[in-house]
């Protein structure tokens, strides 16, 4: 049976313990769509709250404090918030008439600090911050992204993506998402930015997206009209200039990277491999036995197979 949701998530998570306190901080967090390695966007929300590693067996004890290890890093599945993300991620290209999403979409927060319970975290957070700043060990670093303390450091990051999905815990962090509602307006990076309002103009968190199915609306909406810039840009991305008339690994091609007029030799599966040239491969003397291809239109070589 085929799972509603099989996309895979990684994170990281880091221990630290004070006493009989025990503080869990989550980093590196990612969204696998597919099985391409290329980054494809970014969600910005409160804090780390209910997704843990269920399917790894030493995670019990981990989050308990019982092991000599103090880093805990594995793959496991979607929690209702990222759910709903990727929901919205999906419906978005499928309306566009983009394939699935293939890669990857980074996870960040406000703070780093677990906790579950909106009332209580940013007292956790305060606590916790207090303690690395005791520590020689440890740096407050763990605790925030850095390019979620300062304009030029968020601009700098966010155009890296093609999309930027952001929302918040309501009355959490009030100062730090007011900062972020004013950044998020720079014209390097206002026309990539998704987000759902409420009633009360609130950038809604997704996790409220479910069982509020207009917000959902919303934001897939908002992704839609960034996703449709990106097609305009880059939609039909490579042509199939001449083929050598083989299958499978000894399969070869020449194509053409349409958006910077570049072409490469290109082998299935072996993207890595490509090397773009400004040399008219498909008219090289060597390559003229090789068979015409149609001039054939691809948006994504990571999805060919031959």
């Amino acid at each position: 049976m085929s799972l509603k949701y099989p996309e895979k998530v990684f994170a990281r998570m880091i221990r630290i313990v004070n006493g009989e306190e025990i503080f869990l901080f989550r980093k590196d967090t990612q969204i696998q769509f597919g099985s391409s390695s290329k980054v494809l966007g970014a969600a910005i929300m409160t804090n780390p709250g209910s997704f843990s590693f269920k399917n790894s067996k030493e995670w019990n004890d981990f989050q308990k404090g019982n092991t000599v290890y103090s880093v805990f890093e594995a793959y496991d599945r979607p929690d209702l918030t990222m759910q709903n993300l990727i929901e919205v991620i999906r419906e978005a290209h499928k309306r566009v008439g983009l394939n699935e999403p293939n890669g990857i979409v980074q996870i960040y927060n406000l703070s780093s600090i677990v906790e579950s319970n909106k009332e209580n975290v940013e007292h956790k957070h305060q606590k916790a911050l207090q303690l690395l700043g005791k520590s020689s060990y440890y740096e407050t670093h763990l605790l925030k992204e850095k390019f979620l303390t300062n304009e030029y450091e968020f601009v700098k990051v966010c155009n890296e993506f093609n999309f930027v999905i952001m929302g918040f815990a309501d009355k959490v962090f009030a100062s730090k998402v007011s900062a972020l509602m004013t950044w998020k307006e720079n014209p390097a990076v206002c026309e990539k930015v998704v987000y759902a309002r409420d009633n009360n103009g609130r950038l809604s968190h997704p996790r409220r997206w479910r069982t509020e199915g207009h917000l959902m609306e919303i934001a897939i909406e908002a992704l839609v009209e960034v996703l449709k810039s990106k097609v305009n840009l880059k939609f039909k991305g490579y042509t199939f200039l001449r083929w050598n008339g083989k299958y499978g690994r000894e399969a070869k091609f020449v194509v053409k990277d349409n958006e910077h007029n570049l072409q490469s030799i290109f082998i299935p599966g072996r993207i890595q491999d490509l090397v773009w040239t400004s040399t008219d491969l498909a008219n090289v003397p060597e390559l003229k036995e090789w068979s015409s291809f149609n001039n054939e239109t691809v948006d994504n070589l990571d999805a060919v197979a031959f």
